[in-house]
C-alpha cells in the first residue's frame, strides 16, 4: 500500500504492513487540489504523454516524467508521477497530482501493481518514524542461541527489538491464548496471569492494572513485544546489543519445551481475527 501525507509531503511505500521506503513529494498548490481519502492504483503508464500541451512521452520537457501511476480519485485524472522540475519536490506545486523525483518513481513503479491501495491524508505524522529494520535479530536464552522458525521473524523499530509474543511464550514456558470475548491475549504460568491488549499500553497483571512502556505491536496479525514489555510482564532479564543485533534473555529456571507449554492454535485464532486490521495507524 501507499500512504501520502500532504502536510509533510511524504510518500510511504508499505509491503506486508511494513514501511519499506519514504520519498519526498510535491502535492497541490492548495490543500484542496490533491484529494484526500482512500483510493487505488487504476493504471500504469510508461513514458506518459502530456496531452494538455501535446508533449510526447519520454521528452525531457514532459512534466509527467518517465512513469505514471493513475489514481481512482474522482475529478481527475490524478496520478503519482515523475517530473521535469526536481526543485519542486517537497513543496506545494502541482495542480493536484503527486510528483516524485524521477529515480523514485522508476523504483516505485516496479513495486506497485494495479489495485494497490493508496491513502492520501493531512496530519502531523512523520512517516520516517515508522521505519522497521528487518535485519534478523539473534536471540539467546541463558546464553544459548535460539533457532528461529521461518514464521517467527524478528525486527527492530526506532532502535527497539521486537520478537513474536508466541516465540517468547515458547522459550520461557508460558501458556498463551486468545480471549475472543474480551479481545485480549491471556498469559499464565504457575499461578501468574496477565492480560494484554494489542496496540494498547494498559495491561492486567494478576488482576491489577499496569501501564506498559511499549504496547504489544500487531503486524500482519502477529503480536510482537519489545524488551520493556518482556521485563515488565515476564520474569526475564533482557539485554539488547543493537550493534550486533543480539537479544539476550535470562531466566532463573529452565523453561519447559514449547510442545509442553505453548499452544499455537489460540495465537493462530488471534492472528485471523487481527488480519482485518493490518493497515498501519496513520492517525497517530
Amino acid at each position: 500500500m501507499i500512504i501520502i501525507n500532504k502536510k509533510t509531503n511524504q510518500l510511504g511505500f508499505y509491503q506486508d504492513g511494513i514501511l519499506q521506503k519514504v520519498f519526498p513529494v510535491a502535492t497541490g498548490r492548495q490543500r484542496s487540489f490533491t484529494p484526500e481519502g482512500k483510493f487505488t492504483i487504476i493504471n500504469k503508464i510508461i513514458n506518459p504523454p502530456y496531452y494538455k500541451k501535446n508533449i510526447p512521452g519520454g521528452s525531457p520537457h514532459n512534466p509527467l516524467g518517465p512513469r505514471w501511476l493513475g489514481l481512482s480519485a474522482p475529478g481527475g485524472p490524478f496520478g503519482i508521477h515523475g517530473n521535469n522540475n526536481p526543485g519542486s519536490i517537497g513543496t506545494y506545486a502541482s495542480n493536484g497530482c503527486i510528483r516524485l523525483h524521477n529515480k523514485d518513481i522508476l523504483w516505485l513503479y516496479e513495486q506497485v501493481p494495479i489495485g494497490t491501495p493508496v491513502i492520501i491524508l493531512w496530519n502531523d505524522t512523520d512517516l520516517n518514524s515508522g521505519f522497521v529494520d528487518n535485519k534478523p535479530i539473534k536471540v539467546y536464552l541463558n546464553h544459548e542461541a535460539v533457532t528461529l522458525g521461518s514464521d517467527l521473524r524478528t525486527f527492530s523499530r526506532q532502535g527497539k527489538p521486537y520478537i513474536p509474543l508466541k516465540l517468547l511464550c515458547q522459550l520461557i514456558g508460558y501458556h498463551l491464548a486468545w480471549n475472543i470475548q474480551t479481545g485480549t491475549i491471556e498469559l499464565n504460568r504457575s499461578g501468574f496471569t496477565a492480560s494484554l491488549t494489542s496496540n494498547t499500553k494498559k495491561a492486567l497483571l494478576n488482576g491489577q492494572q499496569v501501564n506498559l512502556t511499549d504496547p504489544p505491536l500487531v503486524i500482519n496479525g502477529i503480536t510482537y513485544v519489545t524488551e520493556s514489555t518482556m521485563e515488565e510482564i515476564f520474569s526475564v532479564d533482557v539485554t539488547w546489543q543493537p550493534d550486533s543485533r543480539g537479544l539476550y534473555l535470562s531466566v532463573e529456571t529452565t523453561p519447559v519445551t514449547a510442545a509442553e507449554q505453548c499452544e499455537a492454535k489460540p495465537e493462530q485464532s488471534h492472528d485471523s481475527l487481527q488480519g482485518e486490521n493490518r493497515q498501519p495507524d496513520t492517525n497517530k
